[in-house]
């Protein structure tokens, strides 16, 4: 527990180091004080029941989707391209405002090799990755007896504004389990448009790093995103697009 905190606060620090969040948003009051819903932190008052919500990472934790359809009415899109998110989402009783569609978000548009849970009930897929010739990412780990990886359905971001027929997107969320090191760049190049973009960095997996991590938060800046929040564990980051934040400043 001693080793876990110290690893915390030295991310912390880090990150404070880096500048990563931006005070000046952290403390605005343009769209209000920022909610905390089921283990994100996000902006309230640009959403209403016509918001596009996108969730992707379903897992076995819908918490922060029914916090959103709850307190909007919006309807929520969650992804998830894995067997046992699936059968989980099977077997509950969720609003009619939540849309589920079994497929991930990824820089391509295929099939993505995703290691099973270790432990008996989990639902969290994960994948340790290297680039190879043919844009597929998945290596074993050392020493891993793990079940073998499934073949898990991806689409780029824009291939799925497409099928649902959406031009934009008001909040974004991904706890995609490293997909977002290469899926993220992808959405930026792009030029969708969106508001609020949530995400979990897992640069504390084996073939990542804080550096790496740093590198990602960086790009997303540099493509007009402030940072507001960062969650006490150091891997959740709440953005929102600068010239949204300096509008509703100036209003």
């Amino acid at each position: 527990m001693l080793l876990k905190s110290l690893k915390t606060t030295y991310r912390q620090f880090r990150l404070r180091r880096a500048c990563v969040l931006d005070e000046s948003a952290a403390q605005s009051d343009a769209f209000g004080r920022p909610l905390e819903l089921g283990n994100w932190t996000m902006l309230a008052a640009p959403l209403s029941t016509d918001s596009v919500v996108y969730s992707f990472g379903v897992g076995d934790n819908v918490a922060w989707d029914l916090a959103v359809i709850e307190r909007w009415g919006a309807t929520v899109h969650a992804f998830d391209p894995t067997p046992a998110s699936q059968a989980w989402v099977r077997k509950q009783s969720l609003p009619t405002c939540f849309k589920f569609h079994p497929w991930g978000l990824a820089a391509f548009d295929g099939e993505l090799a995703l290691y099973p849970p270790r432990k008996a009930g989990n639902t969290h897929y994960s994948q340790e990755r290297r680039r190879r010739p043919w844009g597929r990412y998945l290596v074993p780990r050392a020493g891993d007896r793990s079940p073998p990886p499934v073949l898990a359905p991806v689409r780029r971001l824009q291939t799925t504004l497409a099928a649902l027929g959406h031009p934009r997107i008001d909040v974004l969320k991904l706890d995609v389990e490293g997909s977002e090191f290469e899926a993220i760049p992808d959405i930026l190049a792009s030029g969708v448009e969106i508001d609020q973009l949530l995400v979990e960095i897992h640069y504390h997996f084996p073939s990542r790093s804080l550096r790496a991590g740093l590198r990602l938060i960086e790009e997303i800046q540099s493509a007009g995103f402030c940072c507001f929040h960062i969650s006490p564990r150091g891997f959740e980051f709440s953005f929102v697009r600068r010239k949204l934040l300096a509008h509703r400043q100036a209003a």
